[in-house]
């Protein structure tokens, strides 16, 4: 869930050349790209400018697996749980894994080197149909993969520390000096500014400035403008939106109806696993907090209304559901990625922003205490 291909353009402007100039020129560029691909035959050949991403399946599969990244789709046979893709990229560049569909995105970043993967196979369900499940468990010879091992191992280090904003601030003005041009880096920034707003306003426009915006990619970096643009309109310290929504009954529910007390709004969906798998911890939640003035308003993003409520009663939620069918609500608030959630209080005005429970937790007990 938590986490989300260019190529370089050059200009050439006002140049005027004469004709007898201009063939002179063309004869050259035609000698400059035949030799041009005699020596990228060589290399792809020796891997000095190639990458090569082999890797072992564990599980019982033996169709073809996928590899895309910008306009490249390429497909091999998996043979004696193996395969192995061969190509080349101007740059590191993000693409993906996939077994034959229906079938999960397996992320990866794609650069020149020598790439060794181990994954593992499941049989999954989405929206009750068979789904083919790969699930990267090691990447060897990648830089891109250790760096992305790097943070994670940091985040996961450090994320429950009361002086984490300061770390991760600290943290990722060095990573990203290291890493300017490497595409992680806006995604890292995409994500903060727009899926997990850890850091302030201020501080990821400081660490944007560092950042080499020609290589990375537009996706991240209209997901780190987005972020910014809706940190203006629904940060912390901001009301929150003022919103109707049917509920299991089809009334229209107003948000203000929740006002007078501290409520966890809560953006989820049937088909959303990481969703499914935190509503336990939000009915503990809301026991652990019923006699502290707390509510809990699940908005789901569904499609499908009968999916909503069947997914509804199996988690047994009873707290108050609504249904953002039409995605308007979620739109608004330029939610990318579920779960995510507010935090208000009793007047509608943000107090946090995609919060862990723990984080919850810290707040509504500040909150109990005063």
């Amino acid at each position: 869930m938590y986490f989300q291909c260019n190529l370089s353009i050059i200009k050439l402007v006002g140049v005027k050349l004469k004709k007898q100039f201009m063939k002179i020129i063309s004869t050259l560029l035609i000698i400059v790209i035949c030799i041009g691909c005699k020596q990228t035959s060589k290399e792809i050949i020796s891997g000095n400018r190639s990458f090569i991403i082999s890797g072992t399946i564990n599980g019982d599969y033996s169709d073809f697996i996928y590899l895309n990244y910008g306009e490249i789709k390429d497909s091999v046979e998996i043979i004696n749980n193996s395969f192995k893709f061969e190509g080349i990229v101007e740059r590191p560049t993000q693409g993906w894994l996939n077994l034959k569909p229906d079938a999960n995105v397996a992320w990866l970043y794609i650069e020149n080197s020598d790439i060794k993967i181990k994954a593992d196979y499941e049989n999954g369900f989405q929206n009750e149909k068979p789904l083919n499940v790969l699930i990267i468990k090691e990447i060897e010879g990648s830089y891109s993969a250790e760096i992305q091992k790097e943070y994670r191992e940091f985040y996961q280090a450090n994320q429950n520390k009361e002086n984490f904003k300061s770390l991760l601030y600290d943290k990722l003005e060095v990573f990203i000096d290291k890493n300017s041009t490497h595409p992680f880096s806006g995604t890292v920034l995409g994500e903060l500014a727009l899926i997990n707003p850890v850091l302030s306003k201020q501080e990821l426009i400081q660490l944007y400035a560092k950042m080499d915006t020609t290589q990375q990619n537009k996706d991240d970096l209209e997901m780190f403008k987005m972020g910014i643009a809706t940190r203006d309109l629904y940060g912390v310290g901001k009301p929150f939106l003022k919103f109707k929504l049917p509920n299991i009954k089809d009334e229209e529910v107003h948000v203000s109806t929740f006002f007078g007390k501290t409520t966890l709004i809560d953006f989820w969906a049937s088909w959303c696993k990481p969703c499914r798998e935190k509503h336990p911890d939000l009915i503990k939640l809301k026991k652990r907090f019923e006699k502290d003035n707390f509510e809990i308003v699940g908005i789901s993003i569904d499609d499908k209304k009968e999916n909503w409520l069947k997914a509804v009663d199996m988690d047994n939620l009873e707290w108050t559901n609504l249904l953002d069918i039409n995605k308007e609500v979620s739109s608004e608030l330029g939610i990318q990625a579920i779960p995510f959630n507010y935090l208000i209080d009793e007047e509608g005005i943000i107090l946090g922003v995609n919060l862990s429970i723990e984080q919850v937790e810290k707040i509504i007990s500040g909150k109990a205490l005063r």
